[in-house]
């Protein structure tokens, strides 16, 4: 099963996430990069609307997640690299802020342990410090988590 470390540094704007996964360097790569792929576990697995995915360097995303309540989470970003099979480098931006601009630089680096297991390092810094609290008490590790699982249930052949 796919699972998730999550290190919050004190006095820090990082948060800084392992994920292993049994599954291929390439299909996580994959899962990451085609729109049909990422819309299915990157919501925690719930309903997910597209309203754009340009995986590429200088692409962007906007998605919109419908939630197991009713309500729908907007989030967008901008990809600055897109390295296959090495890294992604983007921004995240949650659309339901009273101000825009709480925008989070994100770091995925993506690792072959073996054949048919996968290690990705992710590494996001907030604007503030402000912002990355408010991003770890909103609930964030618990919905990356839920996705985490999601991606497992996707890509692993016993989840």
């Amino acid at each position: 099963m796919a699972y998730l470390t999550v290190t919050v540094p004190e006095n820090s704007q990082n948060i800084f996430g392992t994920v292993i996964i049994k599954a291929s360097l390439n299909k996580v790569f994959e899962a990451y990069t085609t729109e049909e792929l990422f819309a299915s576990w990157w919501c925690r697995g719930n309903a997910m609307k597209v309203y754009h995915f340009d995986c590429q360097d200088g692409g962007s995303w906007h998605i919109a997640e419908q939630s197991e309540d009713g309500n729908e989470y907007e989030f967008r970003g901008c990809f600055h690299e897109v390295a296959p099979n090495e890294r992604i480098v983007q921004t995240f931006e949650f659309l339901g802020m009273p101000e825009r601009g709480h925008v989070m630089l994100e770091k995925a680096e993506f690792f072959a342990i073996d054949e048919s297991t996968t290690q990705i390092r992710t590494h996001s810094t907030a604007m503030s410090q402000e912002d990355r609290d408010g991003m770890v008490d909103s609930g964030m590790e618990s919905g990356w988590r839920q996705s985490v699982e999601a991606l497992g249930k996707l890509l692993e052949p016993d989840s």
